[in-house]
């Protein structure tokens, strides 16, 4: 009975550890990050009239808005291409957030908006589709804005953008 008793009580106090574990792992985390890039574009015009497509990759930082987090303090790149047609635009590609540890999560991601001069605010989103490491079974997603600033140099553009990271890990 003691037996049975004790081997009852060892199995329970397992269970609520690995339990906890498993529940600390599928709970949903949402970072709000500032992400300060710049940007250099090829543009291909495809007719006389404002038509055209432009290939780009964009080299940044992250910030938290909290100042900790997975995201915060770590380098992002993508490269992706758009199609814009009269005062509309929109384009995709794939990014890979540094993290601090070495690690690597990779996104897809898609914008769009109108154009002009000033170039307005514009909105996309992501999917997080991987990572490295600890990060193999990342899942999430993210939301952003961006804003194109003045550029202070031919040929780049900087912006920076107001993102909502959502992930969880496996």
């Amino acid at each position: 009975m003691k037996k049975s008793i004790w081997i009852l009580g060892l199995c329970l106090a397992s269970l609520f550890i690995f339990g906890l574990n498993v529940h600390a792992q599928s709970n949903e985390v949402t970072e709000s990050v500032t992400t300060s890039y710049y940007m250099t574009f090829k543009t291909l015009p495809l007719e006389k009239e404002f038509r055209g497509y432009m290939t780009w990759e964009n080299f940044g930082v992250v910030v938290s808005d909290t100042g900790e987090g997975l995201f915060h303090g770590v380098t992002a790149r993508c490269v992706g291409a758009n199609y814009w047609e009269t005062w509309n635009w929109e384009g995709e590609g794939y990014c890979v957030y540094n993290l601090k540890d070495g690690e690597k999560v990779f996104l897809k991601i898609k914008m769009g908006g109108n154009t002009g001069n000033p170039v307005p605010p514009y909105q996309g989103t992501a999917k997080i589709i991987g990572g490295t490491g600890e990060y193999v079974g990342i899942e999430g997603r993210t939301e952003f804005t961006s804003y194109t600033m003045p550029t202070s140099a031919e040929g780049i553009r900087q912006s920076f953008s107001k993102v909502k990271i959502i992930y969880k890990l496996r």
